[in-house]
């Protein structure tokens, strides 16, 4: 609202944030430069060191920060990373990070090209956060509480706040106001059980059904321990993928995953079998002098959701969804936290604009402006899943040409080291292939910037010259299905990328070498 007086924006009075996860304390901090008041309402009790919280079961694994999601946060946070590197985190720069090939060859081995950065655990990372978020000025934590439903106007056109009671308490509620709720929850969330009540009717999801089973176990190093690589990855598709991590004060955790129900042990003997016969050859580089810490531990999710409550033919007013109860992805890609930060983001500019061009239904508005945000990295998510036999997808409409992109992908990593040695000699290290791979499945470029059709032209031109191949017959078969020309094939099937080149560079100015322009593609 603005001061008619002075002509300038006054903060409204209070804004309402269930859940003090990440996508809550991202939604707090935006959200604290517009409202007097942000309180955060939380059913755990929050650890005063970085340990993990009883309400997030998945915070014992490994999570990832994409480099996207650590560009947001800098921003939203400054010295953010040396923060977590002044609590112990590890040191990522001049490290070297490993890929394994699906059948065990090493197929990128590049070191680390974004300057500063920090690996730690999800535990550390949230207590950063939340530290910086608790020194706000007008910022609140209620804690021990769980919500048990929204407050709405007699109409049911506008949610004015939540009702609360304390966690193990049955009797005893409370109201809480707001001029703004915003449901950060995570998959926990009640809001479309809470919206049926309140006469919404609901759009139908996007659901990918992977059953996805993944299993961790951390190590401690000696302190004076020498690593060769900081991280490595084996691809969690068909069969059982690793993704190794170093991590704050000298320990380390691996993963082992799987999807459509091929769950990984927990039995430490098994799990370490398992660990040997998925990536043997690489362990003694990894885990050299590495002791146990604990028994491993499992965590299964047997579904990944996407909601569209931007398509509701209602929406009321003064309510919002951000983080997992928005939509959930699968978790071993490390996309989670990145998009809770891009949401924010989103958010951070939809309420800007808000101040000089009102929109007439604000929360409409930016839940339409984040799912377009969200977009490619549910369909990166989605198409991985999607090649593993057992895997399907329900929703509105089908994924279109998923088998297409999938061959075209395989094809991309098999050739993309044979041309990225041409394109080093020439010292064009900003344009290989390998990085720009890196660099979608960051967040940071389009799908677009590597699935294109001048790529696909080269890629078929190095696999014709080097030997017939599988993956080139088949994509061949494929396209015989589409009548039109690649390029408009992809322009269908693959989602666009709203955030451009310009405002990459106002986040991080000087790594251009990260952030290849999208209208040059490969």
């Amino acid at each position: 609202m603005q001061d008619e007086t002075t002509g300038t924006q006054e903060k409204q009075r209070q804004a309402v944030v269930i859940g003090a996860g990440i996508a809550g304390l991202l939604a707090t901090r935006v959200l604290a430069e517009h409202y007097e008041q942000v309180l955060v309402v939380e059913r755990d009790a929050l650890p005063v060191e970085p340990q993990p919280r009883a309400g997030t079961p998945q915070a014992h694994h490994l999570h990832r920060l994409l480099p996207r999601g650590k560009m947001i946060l800098e921003r939203l946070f400054p010295g953010f990373l040396d923060g977590l590197l002044a609590h112990g985190a590890f040191s990522l720069e001049q490290t070297k990070s490993l890929l394994i090939a699906k059948d065990g060859r090493t197929t990128l081995s590049t070191p680390n090209l974004a300057g500063k950065d920090a690996s730690c655990s999800r535990a550390l990372l949230e207590w950063e956060i939340r530290k910086r978020v608790q020194a706000r000025a007008g910022v609140r934590f209620l804690t021990h509480q769980d919500v048990i439903g929204l407050i709405a106007s007699s109409d049911r056109k506008r949610i004015t706040g939540i009702c609360v009671r304390e966690h193990g308490q049955l009797a005893e509620r409370t109201t809480i106001a707001a001029n703004l709720v915003v449901d950060a929850s995570g998959r926990s969330s009640k809001l479309t059980h809470w919206l049926q009540e309140l006469g919404y009717h609901l759009p139908e999801d996007e659901q990918v059904h992977s059953a996805i089973g993944y299993s961790t176990r951390y190590y401690q190093f000696p302190t004076d321990a020498h690593h060769e690589w900081s991280n490595a990855l084996k691809p969690f598709s068909q069969s059982d993928g690793v993704a190794f991590s170093l991590l704050e004060n000298h320990t380390c955790a691996v993963i082992i995953g799987n999807i459509g129900g091929q769950y990984p042990p927990t039995d430490a003997a098994a799990f370490e079998q398992r660990l040997a016969a998925v990536i043997g050859a690489h362990l003694p580089s990894l885990l050299q002098d590495a002791r146990p810490l604990d028994d491993p531990r499992g965590y299964r999710i047997p579904v990944c959701v996407r909601h569209h409550f931007e398509q509701m033919e209602e929406w009321p007013t003064g309510l919002l969804v951000m983080g997992d109860a928005f939509c959930n992805f699968d978790p071993i890609y490390g996309q989670g936290m990145s998009v809770a930060a891009i949401e924010a983001e989103t958010l951070a500019r939809c309420l800007h604009e808000q101040q000089s061009h009102p929109q007439p239904i604000f929360e409409r508005h930016a839940l339409q402006r984040m799912q377009e945000a969200i977009a490619p990295a549910w369909w990166l998510s989605s198409v991985s899943d999607l090649s593993v036999p057992g895997v399907t997808y329900t929703g509105p409409s089908p994924l279109r040409g998923v088998r297409l992109i999938q061959l075209y992908l395989d094809l991309y990593l098999k050739y993309a080291p044979v041309l990225d040695r041409e394109l080093l000699q020439k010292g064009m290290l900003g344009q290989t292939y390998m990085l720009k791979n890196f660099l979608m499945n960051g967040l940071l470029i389009s799908p677009r910037a590597v699935i294109n059709a001048p790529a696909f032209a080269t890629l078929l031109a190095v696999g014709e010259a080097s030997e017939a191949s599988e993956e080139q017959q088949l994509l061949a078969e494929l396209l015989q299905g589409y009548p039109q020309r690649f390029e408009a094939i992809l322009d269908e099937i693959i989602p666009d990328f709203s955030l451009s080149f310009e405002d990459l560079q106002a986040f991080a100015p000087g790594k251009e070498v990260l952030m290849p322009q999208e209208s040059h593609p490969v």
